[in-house]
């Protein structure tokens, strides 16, 4: 592997370390608690998000059920609120309720920290088949 991949895959691994530590620091210190039968590995996925320990354990559907636990919390307070918060910036300017601008900043959050796994894999892939593809030919 040339020092540029390296680089570049250090780079995106230090974004979903960072990333997933705030999530999890926000998430842990806020006031939405996980529920349903995804709640203790949510709970521990995210204690160990703070320490930056976790990332070979964080797959899509685990990421994707902390989604859900945002977007139902948020519906639950503003209908429709939760689905636009997770799919992009919403406007909390005139907003007045503290825990839909709490939830909709911990979608923020969410939604960063799955862009940011998501380049990560998708690096780690091209890198794999890359180098599947270069034996090949030899």
């Amino acid at each position: 592997m040339d020092i540029d991949t390296e680089r570049e895959i250090h780079q995106l691994t230090l974004d979903a370390i960072v990333s997933g530590r705030l999530l999890a620091e926000d998430w842990l210190e806020g006031s939405l608690a996980p529920t349903g039968t995804a709640k203790a590995l949510i709970l521990e996925t995210l204690r160990s998000l703070r320490e930056r320990e976790s990332l070979p354990h964080v797959d899509r559907d685990l990421i994707e059920a902390m989604g859900e636990q945002i977007r139902n919390a948020l519906n639950e307070i503003r209908d429709g609120k939760g689905d636009a918060a997770l799919s992009r910036e919403v406007d909390l300017v005139w907003e007045q309720n503290q825990q839909v601008i709490e939830y909709a900043n911990l979608a923020c959050r969410w939604r960063r920290f799955k862009e940011a796994m998501i380049a990560l894999d998708d690096r780690l892939a091209a890198t794999r088949m890359a180098g599947l593809l270069l034996a090949s030919v030899v």
